[in-house]
């Protein structure tokens, strides 16, 4: 097939440009279904004919425009600020809401990103295909039809975003380390990739640089494609450890440099992920959709045990913990006796699942083993139980939303004994408005793409309560939390893209609230990340969805701050501790 490709100008940080070609992104899918090799028929052939093999089952892949490193011509100079949002006697800049209240010190302002959503460079020196790189291949994997082949580039421009954090005053980064660039087949027996392991050090070298900690998430979602033909992946046993060796390879190559680890980011939403389209093609032979999630959820956990155990042993200097998500939430009637109990089966499957084990009893929540049959979750044994306690060195919550929890509309006790009914095993739902009048709990996001989402920072403080009298500990990290303005991806004009009100008035009202939860709450919260530094590719999404505090052109790839970066800037300038040590 013939691809026309046509000039782009990419803006450095600096305000110089670089010209530089750009295929065009794929046409959708047609619709029909997703296609794999059964698991355990793929051969383990860690040769390049193997690594050939496994990109086969991919199929073709855009190359960058850009096969080397960006370096950014300092000082990076920001645009202009845009003006006040609002009259004064309307609502405070954000270097004055709380002004006499200041972040303790050593606080993380940070960013997060994830090496699939932003690298690009998919292909590039050595790296093996992931299950996100198939998955976005089948019919209807994204809803606009595109991969993150491309996506940011942040593999060969990634200078140019740290310069941009610093400029900005940010003072950390949470990035993911993609396994299959440093094992391209995943496994403990296969070759592990010394050019993966040389980027990510120089990555991690050059935010030092810059002043700016760098964060390393281990597993961002993204399971080499070669074990999930294998075994299944997170499905199978053999995943501890190939992780735990994959870990052990990472934590030596930077021991010391970083010294705030992730094992894995929001592994109950990525075990819910390999139960749905288009992943369900490749589960192995006697585990179905329903099992999938909570067997996954089994295996993440040995996983991380293990990796910790082996931090510790290692002498790493640091912390790490794994990156939860969603919220306890209020119930919807708070005279429901049935909403009441959903919000504690919410907590239990939601949160719970992760957080039991490793911060209180070792043990799954009693709500999940009283629900599902061992043969759906397995069960610990006295022994794992043990291992498990203790596991984590603070909690790390990705926070984007606080919403109502109520019963199924046709009672608890329907759903709970039912194992056919829509809602089970959960059993309960999430209500975007109120039982008294129907008002909405918050303003929401685009409904083109996360509908699921809605600014809620009232419920915030509420929230962080409930994670503390829950799991306590003695610090929070709000690993993630971000909006998707609404029909921003419909805008063309940049003026329009960049007024990011919705986004802006969601960051200020979550940070205002987390200085009360400190000051009045006495919540240990010692940094939040906003999701993210840049707009990247949203999953199953594409680019339809946009989360970035920068707009990114993926026709040119030039980096534009949104009003929302500006906000943020200003508000931890003026409320970060002036004598805070970050770095290490």
């Amino acid at each position: 097939m013939l691809i026309v490709l046509f000039s782009a100008t990419v803006t450095l940080v600096n305000g110089a440009t670089t010209s530089v070609p750009v295929p065009p992104p794929p046409a959708p899918a047609p619709s029909t279904g997703a296609s794999f090799p059964p698991v355990g028929s793929v051969a383990r052939d860690y040769s390049t004919s193997g690594w050939d093999n496994l990109w086969n089952l991919v199929g073709p892949v855009q190359s960058p425009p850009i096969t080397t490193i960006v370096d950014p011509v300092l000082p990076d100079v920001l645009p202009s600020p845009p003006p006040a949002l609002y009259p004064s006697w309307y609502a405070p800049q954000p270097a004055d809401i709380f002004p006499n209240m200041t972040l303790p010190s050593g606080f993380l302002f940070g960013v997060s990103t994830a090496a699939y959503q932003v690298e690009g460079a998919v292909k590039e020196d050595g790296k093996g295909p992931t299950s996100w790189d198939w998955a976005t291949r089948q019919p209807g994997g994204t809803t606009d039809g595109t991969t993150a082949d491309i996506t940011d580039l942040q593999y060969y421009l990634y200078k140019l975003d740290v310069v941009r954090m610093a400029a900005l005053g940010i003072n950390t980064h949470s990035f993911s380390i993609s396994w299959a660039r440093i094992y391209p087949f995943g496994a403990a027996d296969s070759p592990v990739n010394q050019a993966g392991l040389d980027h990510y050090s120089d990555l991690i070298d050059y935010h030092l640089e810059m002043g700016v900690k760098p964060v390393a998430t281990l597993f961002h979602w993204d399971t080499p494609l070669a074990l999930v033909a294998y075994y299944g992946g997170f499905l199978g046993p053999q995943i501890v450890d190939d992780f735990v060796n994959y870990a052990k390879t990472v934590f030596a190559a930077y021991k010391g440099r970083v010294t705030t680890w992730y094992t894995f980011n929001e592994p109950r939403v990525f075990c819910s992920q390999i139960a749905g389209y288009p992943f369900n093609a490749s589960l192995p032979t006697g585990v179905n959709s329903t099992m999938a999630p909570f067997i996954c959820s089994y295996y993440v956990v040995k996983a991380h045990v293990a990796a910790v155990k082996a931090f510790r042993e290692m002498g790493m200097p640091g912390e790490i913990a794994y990156k939860n998500d969603d919220f306890v939430g209020p119930p919807w009637r708070a005279n429901s006796t049935d909403d009441i109990e959903a919000v504690e089966r919410h907590a239990a499957f939601q949160i719970g699942v992760f957080s039991d084990p490793v911060y209180t009893t070792g043990d799954w929540p009693p709500i999940m083993t009283e629900t599902l049959p061992p043969s759906f979750l397995p069960r610990f044994t006295p022994e794992e139980i043990a291992e498990n306690k203790g596991t984590a060195d603070f909690y790390a919550i990705d926070d984007y939303r606080d919403q109502w929890l109520a019963a199924p509309l046709d009672g608890l006790a329907a759903c709970v004994n039912n194992m056919s009914h829509p809602l089970w095993p959960q059993c309960n739902q999430l209500m975007q408005y109120d039982s008294n009048a129907g008002w909405s709990v918050g303003p929401n996001a685009d409904p083109d793409s996360v509908s699921w989402l809605q600014s809620t920072p009232q419920n915030f403080r509420y929230s962080l309560q409930q994670i503390q009298d829950r799991w306590p500990t003695n610090k929070i990290y709000i690993s993630e939390f971000g909006f998707d303005e609404a029909y921003e991806a419909n805008r063309t004009e940049l003026y329009l893209i960049t007024e990011d009100v919705t986004r802006t008035n969601y960051f200020m009202t979550y940070l205002g609230e987390a200085l009360l939860s400190i000051y009045e709450d006495g919540i240990p919260l010692m940094g939040t990340f906003a999701w993210s530094i840049v707009d990247n590719a949203e999953w199953n999404y594409g680019f339809s969805a946009r989360f970035g505090i920068q707009y990114v052109n993926h026709t040119t790839l030039t980096r534009t701050p949104k009003r929302s970066a500006f906000a943020l800037s200003q508000f931890f300038a003026a409320h970060l501790s002036k004598n805070a040590t970050i770095l290490p």
